[in-house]
């Protein structure tokens, strides 16, 4: 029997205490966390000071475990979460690492980051099994100068109090899995094969108002429908930093608003990897071939000359390269 790896994902605001707090809490309690991952966003506090301090820590205490931290693959674009799009980024982010990991022991905490981030989670982990939401208490003068730039201002030997306490408790929130009903779920919420449906399926979802009561799916159940839909079908993320997935160097002379272009991409989490191939003659910024493999070749123009790139992504199946093809358009619009 194949053994299992512990897998935490954290969310994570401006208090990076809460990382090594939770990791300390779980292995007090017998659990080794091979996998973390940090759920955050691009606001460059974060990005510049709490994820470099947290690199720092883990490498100090628990890179010698063979413990390996994830900064990068469920980080939002965006420097906060402003609209329905961006929480809709974030889950389908940590969705894809969900279904990654599918087959490990999934931990979650939601002791930092937004309230939003908590509802997703919390979300993911009823729908992939996530077997435990945890919670870490400290003193109250511990968690005060938790945050970055309380944590800055410390010596290096109260730092290390900070952020590992030796006075905590953990505390384990069960999960209700609805895995099992996945499948029936978006059966019921299409409005196909209704009969075929389990019936306490149909009641949990017009209980919840997902349903009607002659099991047509509500604006909610349709809002549910799409998001389970974008999900299912959405290739892993890269788990490169966006600025790693092309070179400044390698396009000089380019198009005007080519950087731009450039971030746009990069900031795609199914994409891998931008490589420069050539200049041409075209007026045109287009997706020119898409490939079984997930890759394709697409050119940027600024309605005079054009400089055509390939672009490597995640994409596996067959659906995942077709939601490639569904959803690339947007990003070569104007």
């Amino acid at each position: 029997m194949t053994r299992k790896d512990n897998i935490l994902f954290i969310s994570l605001g401006r208090s990076p205490a809460v990382v090594p707090e939770t990791l300390d809490a779980l292995m007090d309690k017998g659990i080794y966390i091979k996998r973390t991952y940090l759920i955050t966003t691009s606001d460059e506090i974060i990005v510049n000071k709490c994820i470099p301090l947290i690199q720092e820590d883990f490498k100090a205490h628990y890179q010698s475990k063979s413990m390996e931290l994830s900064p990068w693959q469920a980080c939002l674009s965006n420097d906060d979460i402003y609209t329905e799009g961006d929480n809709l980024e974030l889950m389908i982010k940590v969705s894809g690492i969900f279904k990654k990991e599918s087959g490990n022991n999934i931990y979650i905490s939601m002791a930092g980051g937004r309230k939003t981030m908590s509802a997703a989670m919390a979300l993911l982990a009823q729908i992939y099994g996530a077997r435990a939401i945890t919670h870490v208490l400290v003193p109250s003068e511990v968690e005060k100068k938790g945050n970055i730039f309380q944590l800055e201002k410390l010596i290096n030997k109260e730092r290390e109090r900070i952020l590992h306490p030796k006075e905590k408790r953990l505390i384990f929130f069960p999960v209700i899995g609805i895995s099992w009903m996945l499948n029936d779920m978006i059966k019921a919420l299409q409005g196909i094969e209704i009969a075929s449906i389990r019936k306490e399926v149909r009641e949990i979802l017009i209980e919840n108002g997902l349903l009607d009561n002659k099991y047509k799916p509500t604006p909610l159940g349709e809002q549910l429908f799409k998001l389970l839909n974008d999900i299912e079908k959405y290739p892993i993320p890269s788990s490169k930093l966006p600025d790693l997935k092309f070179k400044h160097d390698e396009f000089p002379h380019a198009p005007k608003g080519f950087q731009k272009f450039i971030m746009k991409l990069s900031n795609v989490p199914y994409i891998e990897e931008i490589r420069g191939l050539e200049y041409r003659n075209s007026s045109e910024t287009r997706i020119n071939e898409i490939y079984s493999d997930g890759s394709f070749k697409c050119q940027y123009s600024d309605g005079d000359k054009a400089y055509a790139l390939k672009v490597i992504t995640t994409a596996k199946s067959r659906g995942e390269v077709q939601f490639i093809k569904e959803n690339l358009q947007s990003y070569f619009q104007n």
